[in-house]
């Protein structure tokens, strides 16, 4: 068991500034139209929406991330993300 007291506020801060890098990293992406980085990003988008209690959000995402590499061809998945790119 650990012995050392818990700083509690230091590590919600850190969990605040990792949240917050995502949410930069993701509008960056979104931004320059990259929609690689977009994908590489919703899988932890899901996990922070879950730990939230946004199980709706969660879901939502990981269905999307399911049928874009699961369910969709190829030749669908890359006609939709090129049209998020034309925006």
């Amino acid at each position: 068991m650990d012995s050392k007291p818990k700083d509690t506020a230091h590590h919600n801060l850190q969990l605040l500034t990792r949240n917050l890098l995502y949410v930069l990293e993701l509008t960056n992406a979104i931004s320059h139209g990259d929609w690689g980085r977009i994908e590489d990003i919703l899988g932890n988008l899901a996990m922070i929406f879950c730990g939230a209690g946004s199980n709706n959000y969660c879901s939502e995402i990981l269905h999307f991330l399911f049928n874009l590499k699961k369910i969709w061809t190829p030749e669908f998945a890359c006609d939709f993300s090129f049209t998020f790119e034309s925006f």
